[in-house]
């Protein structure tokens, strides 16, 4: 058990110092000039970018803002905000999860986006927002303000792979604009695996990475106290 829980908190602590940007375009790495960047703040998480799911895009921790890295081009950004407050004098706490907001950006290479929302300062004025939640997306470089759109609800990424009907992103974690022209001939599409919900398809595993750790963190913080010693029992048998 002890040593369970020394190599949970190595792992947290490492996730902590990882605040590089996030690459979200195929290919080889590109200097940050020929990038769209996109930042918000740790409070959002994102469902899904241009209808595809992104489970890199929230594996940053901590309280700088995450970077994304983009195709220069349009994007459909649905983020929804999440943060835990403090209940019954800090014996427990209490998750607020929002239904997303649709955030709309059209970048060209080095420009950089940044959602923002108003931040609830406390539990109430999150709950307030649950299912009215907006924003905007800024152009730092234009001031250009474009508002968001009601955006669909959330869905978890355990959900979206067993049953909730949406397509799995294969390994590559290309997201190419909106409107992008096909790959040049030779170029091997990045593959898709259709959800349970659409075709008969084998038993899947989680990938062992940094978004991978972050669910499963997720899903430990949403247990009750009991289901929490549960789960750390049955995870040093």
């Amino acid at each position: 058990m002890r040593q369970l829980l020394c190599l949970a908190a190595a792992a947290l602590l490492s996730a902590c110092a990882q605040q590089a940007p996030v690459k979200l375009y195929s290919g080889a790495e590109q200097p940050t000039s020929q990038v769209l960047v996109v930042e918000m703040p740790n409070t959002l998480e994102v469902l899904n970018i241009n209808g595809q799911p992104a489970p890199e895009a929230n594996r940053m921790v901590g309280n700088s803002l995450r970077q994304l890295e983009l195709q220069p081009g349009k994007y459909r950004i649905n983020a929804y905000f999440e943060n835990g407050y403090d209940v019954g004098g800090g014996l427990s706490h209490e998750i607020v999860r929002t239904r997303s907001a649709t955030f709309l950006v059209n970048g060209q290479a080095g420009d950089v986006w940044r959602l923002e929302i108003d931040e609830p300062s406390n539990l109430r004025e999150a709950e307030a927002m649950e299912d009215d939640f907006s924003g905007y997306a800024v152009n730092t470089r234009t001031g250009e303000r474009v508002a968001s759109e009601p955006g669909p609800r959330y869905v978890s990424m355990l959900g979206q792979m067993f049953g909730g009907g949406s397509v799995v992103a294969a390994q590559d974690n290309g997201i190419a604009p909106l409107g992008a022209a096909p790959q040049a001939q030779g170029a091997a599409a990045p593959a898709a695996i259709p959800a349970p919900s659409q075709a008969a398809a084998p038993a899947q595993t989680l990938p062992h990475d940094a978004s991978t750790l972050a669910t499963l963190k997720q899903i430990y913080l949403m247990l009750s106290p009991e289901g929490r010693d549960a789960f750390l029992e049955w995870a040093a048998q």
